[in-house]
């Protein structure tokens, strides 16, 4: 029993301690002072309840976040509105840049097929045949003829669909493909023009309409049947006054009398090629005269050492006489 009552009255202080405590909590004030400069003049003391502080404390970190998060947003959006002009700039640029890189690429693409059409014709009339063009595509290092789906408007087609960062990158790649096959292209048709230069200039043109009576090579002499002797052309036998005509384009680097040849005319045609025309009635080039392929150059006869009229046809590589039917067409 004893126990008993000890452990009351110790509960019965502990909760008449924790209720006065509350209340002194309650009652607990917070005074400010407020002192004037003039004695004249009473202090003044402003008190209110300690719960008050607490609360405008808890007010004020509460102003304080809004505030925080109002000027965040502020400056957030003021960036985006920047943000954003800066992107309308920059699409706007890239709409341009698109643009611009349509046009050259349309301009080089038309440029390319205009080349490589040339290049057809060019061959087709002096007889070439057609070379593999190495392909827009060819990463890889194959080669092809170009295809229908490489012209401009199906690049276009391709490109539809597609945001402006993605079609002025392709646009870029194609420009860089495109160019580079121009500059292929181009080295084709330097290569074409020497082919032309060596087609057109090489005597390979008949120069008289006839036929062989004596071919390149060794052959018994026409005068003296027992001894042999080289020849150095080829005997073109045809009426007396047939036109002669170049064998080729070249210059004229004598024309005249010229012993057993008779009236002769030697051309350099370039490419270390020369041709001689011999056994001539009359010439009607000069020396230092430019000649075409197939132009007149002097008339069948039978002047100089020979058994009657015929034309003397040689032609010679760097110095060394060749057999004419080698490169005659």
């Amino acid at each position: 029993m004893v126990f008993w009552e000890n452990l009351k009255n110790k509960l019965c202080v502990k909760w008449f301690t924790f209720g006065k405590s509350r209340r002194d909590r309650k009652r607990k004030k917070f005074t400010m002072l407020i002192v004037p400069h003039n004695q004249a003049q009473a202090v003044k003391n402003i008190s209110f309840p300690y719960w008050w502080l607490k609360l405008g404390s808890i007010l004020g970190i509460i102003v304080l976040i809004l505030v925080s998060t109002l000027i965040l947003n502020y400056f957030s959006l003021t960036y985006l509105a920047v943000e954003n002009k800066e992107l309308r700039e920059i699409n706007t640029q890239q709409s341009k840049e698109i643009k611009d890189l349509k046009n050259r690429t349309g301009e080089m693409r038309h440029k390319l097929e205009g080349l490589m059409e040339i290049d057809r014709e060019v061959r087709a009339k002096v007889g070439l045949s057609e070379e593999v063009v190495p392909n827009v595509q060819a990463s890889r290092g194959e080669a092809g003829y170009l295809t229908d789906n490489f012209f401009w408007e199906e690049r276009v087609k391709h490109f539809a669909g597609q945001d402006d960062q993605e079609e002025l990158e392709d646009l870029k790649a194609e420009l860089v493909k495109i160019d580079w096959q121009l500059t292929s292209q181009m080295r084709h048709m330097e290569r074409l023009k020497s082919e032309v230069e060596t087609r057109v200039n090489r005597p390979a043109q008949w120069p008289l309409r006839g036929y062989i009576t004596s071919p390149f090579g060794m052959r018994k002499d026409p005068f003296d049947a027992s001894r042999e002797e080289f020849h150095n052309g080829l005997d073109i036998a045809g009426p007396y006054g047939a036109p002669i005509r170049a064998a080729g384009n070249g210059v004229v680097t004598f024309a005249g009398e010229k012993g057993n040849w008779g009236q002769m005319v030697l051309i350099a045609h370039g490419l270390g090629y020369v041709s001689l025309y011999a056994h001539n009635s009359s010439l009607l080039v000069e020396k230092n005269e430019q000649i075409v392929s197939g132009q007149i150059i002097a008339r069948l006869g039978d002047t100089g050492r020979c058994t009657g009229p015929h034309l003397h046809f040689g032609i010679a590589k760097n110095g060394e006489w060749i057999d004419p039917l080698e490169i005659l067409e």
